[in-house]
């Protein structure tokens, strides 16, 4: 070869040279900017999980106002060497729990971009800031803040910036060395440094390493250095496992059954305590596997309310039975909450099932020892309703001794006396003597017997009552819970009011609250008492509340709306307590209808 064309030669392979570093530059600064946005993906999601677990955690300890309970579900975030704090926060946005590395003090406040209503993260001033709120049954009832240095970010970026001028370097001055070098010699390596990366970017295998070049000390540089950046990302890769098994251990510790799934509903991850509870494997529960272990009257509800938040972007939250590994149902009560990327695209589904039957049971025990109440209170008016007509009967037997000439007269006015007694029996026994399955029901009828049962209060108190319900007002029910409804909401009324007071009952149709178009009746109690004052309004609903003082059970009122949503009805309350002008009035809709649900 002319030493023309040797010179020509070694232009080329110095200019292949430098277009194959340049080429071998943008292909590592592309690589490097996709590493960098799918970390801080997974850095914003990990966040956001972490996030949705402490929540989960943390619903119990902020409605017992527990807070080293609450402290105790932040533990497992000090195995994360970036989380600079992590803290829990009340609706008001008032410190309630939290966990700092270092010296310094919590915050005492939540930072102004926080949002009560949806999750927010920031990345601002070196740091990762992250605010959830606490949903317990579609309601905020908290807030998880946590913040996390983004050193893993920097040193990520310094060992990015570091590679890119290495390889730029060594493209330069390989350029300029290696045009000495045949073109033969010099393109082989560069091609097998090329294939490595080719192969790195295409199944992310960061074990892999460029073969080491025999000679030209510029090529092995280059080789060494790509294996060094190889090297780094392995790192990095592992420092992202590590996490990642944190996170399982985390999820795994919660005494809850947790899962996650794919954003088209296919389940592929549940934590330990889930195998455990239903005695399954990954494989059985893979996908839909999870309707193995559900009741299957109840599934296709499930599946239902499951497809329609998949497609909705809704949460999801149902109480419904699992089966576990001895074979036994329990009640779990079931929040899944969708995961979005920074476009608000779901990426994936968090779950938590918690087991709910001891508290389940616990309101059943509540509601039967209200009813037993109930039946004491009833049974102390019945006696009363009882007592007067009994003694009529017992004075006029007297009188048709001594005088033998009215006996008829007297025997009659026994009679109707005696019809009384068995019409106040027969009212009573349909209070507890219920029929299985709801029947269709006057609700003047009902009204009439419930007054007739508290004639004899209302007579002695001396409460003027207006009663206002024409014929033929009817809903399909369980007549015993109705009059159990009605005569709660009327008893009530007349302990409220002072003697000469007012008591008015209305019935009559109205359009059903729900928005549906379809019919429903509204009966309303209204009394002039001494009213409800605000600060009580919103309490007298839960159990165990109550104004009465020593009379009360505080059991009552929230019996009564359990019965009430039974019935898919609703009630309302409306007060005043303004010094001559004080009122209560109850409003009870019902659906004409009936599709009764579980309380």
């Amino acid at each position: 070869m002319s030493r023309g064309m040797r010179s020509i030669s070694r232009r080329l392979t110095a200019m292949n040279m430098l277009v194959s570093g340049v080429a071998l530059l943008l292909a590592s600064a592309g690589f490097f900017a996709y590493d960098l946005v799918t970390f801080r993906a997974n850095l914003i999601t990990n966040t956001s999980i972490q996030a949705q677990i402490i929540g989960s955690n943390a619903v119990s300890p902020l409605i017992f106002n527990d807070a080293k309970s609450a402290e105790n579900t932040l533990l497992g975030m000090r195995a994360s060497p970036h989380v600079l704090y992590a803290g829990i926060y009340n609706i008001n946005g008032n410190f309630f729990a939290g966990y700092r590395r270092g010296q310094q003090s919590p915050p005492s406040s939540l930072p102004p971009f926080a949002s009560q209503m949806n999750q927010v993260s920031v990345f601002s001033r070196g740091r990762f800031e992250l605010v959830r709120p606490i949903d317990f049954q579609g309601k905020p009832v908290g807030i998880v803040y946590i913040q996390s240095d983004l050193g893993a970010m920097n040193d990520r970026l310094k060992s990015y910036a570091i590679i890119l001028f290495v390889i730029l370097g060594i493209s330069l001055i390989a350029a300029l060395l290696l045009s000495r070098i045949s073109q033969r010699s010099i393109s082989a390596p560069i091609l097998r440094l090329a294939e490595t990366a080719q192969l790195v970017s295409r199944k992310r295998d960061y074990f892999v390493r460029a073969p080491a070049a025999v000679e030209h000390d510029e090529v092995g540089v280059l080789v060494n250095a790509f294996n060094e950046m190889l090297g780094e990302i392995q790192k990095r890769d592992s420092a992202l496992e590590e996490s990642e098994r944190q996170f399982r251990n985390l999820a795994d510790s919660i005494p809850q059954l947790a899962w996650m799934g794919e954003a088209d509903g296919n389940l592929f991850w549940y934590n330990r305590r889930w195998y455990e509870y239903t005695g399954t494997s990954p494989e059985q529960v893979a996908g839909w596997g999870w309707e193995s272990v559900h009741d299957p009257k109840v599934l296709p509800k499930v599946v239902e309310q499951w497809r329609s938040s998949i497609q909705s972007g809704r949460p999801f939250e149902m109480i419904f039975p699992l089966r576990g590994a001895d074979g036994t149902f329990r009640d779990f009560l079931t929040l899944a909450l969708p995961i979005r990327d920074d476009h608000g695209k779901i990426v994936r589904w968090f779950g938590t099932n918690t087991d709910v039957t001891g508290q389940r049971r616990s309101e059943e025990a509540l509601r039967q020892s209200e009813k037993l109440a109930a039946t004491g209170r009833l049974a102390a008016s019945i006696a009363h309703e009882i007592n007067n007509p009994l003694e009529a009967v017992i004075n006029l037997v007297y009188l048709a001794k001594k005088q033998p000439d009215n006996v008829v007269k007297y025997l009659n006015m026994a009679e109707h006396e005696l019809e009384r007694i068995a019409q106040i029996t027969r009212n009573t026994l349909g209070f507890y003597r219920d029929s299985a399955s709801p029947i269709e029901v006057d609700v003047s009828d009902i009204l009439q017997e419930v007054i007739s049962l508290y004639a004899r209060k209302i007579q002695f108190k001396n409460i003027k009552l207006r009663s206002e319900f024409g014929d033929g007002i009817k809903i399909v029910a369980h007549p015993g819970e109705i009059r159990q409804i009605f005569a709660n909401l009327i008893a009530n009324a007349i302990e409220a009011v002072s003697e000469n007071g007012s008591l008015a009952i209305r019935a009559s149709r109205v359009h059903a609250v729900n928005g549906t178009g379809s019919r429903a009746v509204r009966i309303t109690f209204l009394d002039n008492g001494s009213g409800i004052a605000p600060e009580h309004r919103g309490k007298i609903f839960e159990p165990f509340y109550t104004t009465k003082k020593d009379v009360g059970t505080g059991l009552g009122l929230w019996l009564t709306t359990g019965l009430i949503e039974k019935h898919n009805g609703r009630l309302r309350v409306r007060s005043s307590v303004r010094p001559g002008n004080s009122w209560t009035a109850f409003s009870v809709f019902l659906p004409e209808g009936f599709n009764t649900t579980t309380i």
